[in-house]
């Protein structure tokens, strides 16, 4: 008996310690992450191909670029992790834990419901995604999309299992006490009768939105509208805020860092205007617009985490790091800052480092719980001791760091007599060198900003690597 008082104990406090907890932040307004869920690897695609999404016509990711060790992706822009499968589960908590980190306080997924091609891979991805927003403390809804429904009746049972499937999720987002629903359009289905059907397979009445300027189609169905992308940027959203949204009995307002379309050149056809990220000043002067105008709109929606087909990622790249995240950082006032987007994408490479590796994968596994209770040093420690201890000695050399985490501005580095002399070179997250010197028994760390970073230690052909963070 106190054997089984002491298992249900211990179970007890696993769940109570599995609880992720909330962000705080500062800015009230709700704000939300529009997220694809269409990437495939040959590795999770039905064909054993690349996904469409990363080869639209004529793109093909087996082709690397030996200067770059980028593959050929149809986009711009190159994902930080590379090309990725939506399913995977690495992926999925590294999305999740960035838009936490960054105040996000729900994904709204883009929804194709089933049908043909590449859907049933879509809704997989989907439902690979939904309990993970749970996991890390996010609220969830979907954006429908109506234009691969070849019928009514299939647009009507996809929205009806979103009614099933969804809403009986605690973390389903609501607007008015009611499930929220966004339509991307209508695009096919485009009248009151239309969307009384397809919404009338819903088991409660959700807050129904609309994009900008199209909520007549939908008639009485539709609560309000949501504000998009287009080519005439500032004076659009401008226009929509003063003179569409006091109209509406629920308006949602939207932020984007650019856009710059691939699919024209992707042979998909499409839009060639752009609007130009011009370092960060886009989605500076949207998230502006959408403050003046916070009083008038139930939440703002970020536009896109990861739509790299038409250039409006969020989503840290090659290109421009984590630059986007940190200024949404700075919009909803978390007590976060880059530190904690490169831990987490350090907990995505020991991922992928040590798959297969049961041991390691156990404690990346408590890494990620830390993380989900905001318990930032936690994490960091088992991270770093991790790749102390499963990283094994060349040759018999070994290579030690100490005190890791940085306390002050100098790191002693540990190593074998043999080793003596050598150059040390400091790399950054994004495999940048940031310091370069002769290897001394210290190194003086203080002209790093705080970070996660990797030291590489070269003695004649022997090479040494450790992370550290300050």
């Amino acid at each position: 008996m106190r054997n089984f008082v002491l298992l249900a104990c211990l179970l007890l406090a696993h769940c109570i310690q599995a609880q992720p907890v909330a962000v705080t932040k500062t800015n009230p307004q709700r704000v939300y992450m529009h997220y694809m869920p269409w990437f495939e690897t040959p590795q999770t695609s039905d064909n054993g191909k690349w996904g469409l999404h990363w080869t639209m016509a004529n793109q093909n990711p087996d082709i690397i670029d030996p200067a770059t060790g980028q593959r050929q992706i149809a986009a711009h822009y190159y994902p930080l992790i590379g090309p990725y499968a939506s399913s995977d589960p690495a992926v999925l908590e590294y999305h999740l834990l960035l838009l936490k980190y960054a105040g996000i306080d729900g994904v709204l997924v883009d929804f194709y419901g089933n049908g043909a091609n590449d859907l049933p891979l879509i809704l997989r991805n989907t439902n690979a995604l939904v309990p993970r927003t749970a996991d890390v403390g996010l609220g969830f809804g979907v954006v429908f999309e109506d234009q691969f429904a070849a019928t009514l009746a299939d647009a009507t049972a996809n929205m009806k299992y979103v009614g099933d499937h969804y809403f009986p999720k605690p973390n389903y987002l609501q607007a008015n006490g009611k499930p929220l629903v966004l339509a991307f359009g209508p695009q096919k289905y485009q009248t009151p009768a239309a969307w009384a059907s397809i919404l009338g397979a819903l088991p409660t009445p959700p807050t129904f939105l609309t994009l900008w300027y199209q909520s007549s189609q939908a008639g009485a169905n539709a609560a309000g509208e949501f504000n998009w992308i287009y080519s005439d940027f500032l004076t659009g959203l401008q226009n929509f805020y003063q003179n569409r949204v006091p109209t509406l009995g629920v308006a949602a307002g939207v932020a984007y860092p650019g856009f710059n379309s691939f699919y024209a050149q992707g042979g998909w056809g499409g839009p060639t205007w752009v609007i130009p990220q011009n370092n960060g000043q886009t989605l500076t002067q949207t998230l502006a617009l959408a403050t003046q105008y916070q009083r008038r709109l139930n939440f703002v929606q970020l536009a896109t985490f990861n739509d790299f087909g038409e250039g409006t990622m969020l989503e840290p790249t090659r290109e421009f790091g984590f630059a986007a995240l940190q200024q949404v950082q700075a919009f909803t006032g978390v007590p976060y800052t880059v530190v904690e987007l490169q831990l987490i994408y350090r907990l995505y490479q020991l991922r992928k480092a040590y798959a297969g590796n049961t041991a390691a994968q156990i404690t990346l596994d408590q890494a990620f719980q830390a993380l989900v209770k905001l318990q930032v040093l936690a994490a960091a420690t088992l991270l770093n001791g991790l790749a102390l201890a499963t990283t094994q000695p060349v040759a018999g050399h070994y290579l030690q760091l100490y005190p890791n985490p940085v306390v002050g501005t100098t790191l002693t580095l540990l190593t074998d007599a043999s080793l003596r002399g050598g150059t040390v070179q400091v790399l950054d997250m994004l495999g940048r060198v940031v310091l370069s010197t002769s290897a001394q028994p210290t190194l003086d760390v203080r002209s790093l900003p705080a970070g996660s970073y990797r030291l590489l230690f070269k003695n004649g052909p022997t090479q040494l690597s450790r992370p550290f963070v300050k």
